[in-house]
């Protein structure tokens, strides 16, 4: 019986982490409100996730933010503000999100805002997150695949690489 547990346990954890793997279905609403099931809702033939892990690391993700948009202006790209966030229950999440449609007034920028309340046991292993000190930047195809990955503070050598993942067939 104890191994069964251990089973279990290790087929939660497995990573979803290196390119050709899928995105695991996530709902979501951004700030603006629009309704998310990602990978199906993907719109643009490249999805830029750019990940928080918490409020400290804002201020990088927006730097990120700045630095990518650029990116989406034929519609081919689409850049979203993924802020990963452990699920505190509905009351607190109403909260939390009503404080971060306070800080993003800018109607564009609540569209690409899409916190992501999760499950952390769950989810982060199948996002590949480990290293959580600093904004995770992951590009997947149209249909969930994983292209690529970046991790650090937003610099021209980082932006390079997320502009050739989004290039990459």
């Amino acid at each position: 019986m104890r191994w069964i547990v251990i089973a279990a346990a290790l087929a939660v954890t497995q990573a979803f982490a290196a390119p050709g793997d899928q995105l695991p279905m996530l709902k979501a609403e951004s700030l603006a409100k629009k309704k998310f099931a990602w990978p199906t809702d993907f719109a643009a033939e490249r999805n830029v996730l750019l990940i928080s892990f918490g409020r400290d690391m804002q201020a990088e993700v927006d730097a990120w933010d700045a630095a990518l948009v650029p990116l989406a202006k034929d519609g081919a790209v689409s850049v979203f503000n993924t802020p990963l966030i452990p699920n505190p229950g509905a009351i607190v999440r109403g909260f939390i999100t009503g404080g971060m449609r306070g800080i993003y007034k800018d109607d564009a920028a609540r569209a690409r805002v899409v916190p992501l309340f999760v499950e952390e046991k769950v989810v982060f292993p199948q996002l590949g997150v480990g290293d959580r000190s600093s904004p995770l930047i992951i590009v997947y195809a149209k249909d969930g695949r994983e292209i690529g990955r970046y991790q650090g503070k937003a610099s021209e050598a980082g932006t390079a690489d997320i502009a050739r993942l989004v290039r990459e067939p």
